[in-house]
């Protein structure tokens, strides 16, 4: 299965974005909440907002799999979320809205032509 190794992929992010939480709360003594630290905020929020969309996205994708959507469209669906997600990462740490907004649209790409590959699979 194609998505496999998407998801693979994207499990190395989430541990480097949970890695890169822990290591800013150690840096600044804050076991718990963010403390209004602005650069820990980022970083649960990259974290945060990582997991909100990702599985979801990834499910997905593996439904339009199995339903036999065709490999090339598997992998341009699993490449342009791991582009969204590697976007809104560097852009929530930089700060940098037009990265950010790549971001999400990559993802909410994503979410919309797997969706849409579902419901005209059950028609063809």
């Amino acid at each position: 299965m194609i998505i496999s190794f998407y998801a693979a992929i994207l499990a190395f992010m989430y541990i480097y974005l949970s890695i890169n939480v822990v290591k800013v709360r150690k840096a600044n003594q804050i076991s718990l909440g963010t403390n209004d630290n602005q650069q820990l905020l980022r970083a649960t929020r990259a974290h945060g907002n990582f997991i909100e969309y990702v599985p979801f996205a990834l499910i997905l994708i593996f439904l339009a799999e199995y339903q036999g959507l065709s490999s090339h469209y598997c992998h341009l669906l699993g490449t342009l979320l791991v582009f969204g997600r590697v976007c809104h990462c560097i852009a929530i740490n930089d700060n940098t809205l037009k990265l950010r907004v790549i971001g999400m649209l990559s993802t909410f790409a994503t979410l919309a032509l797997s969706a849409i590959a579902l419901l005209l699979g059950r028609f063809f």
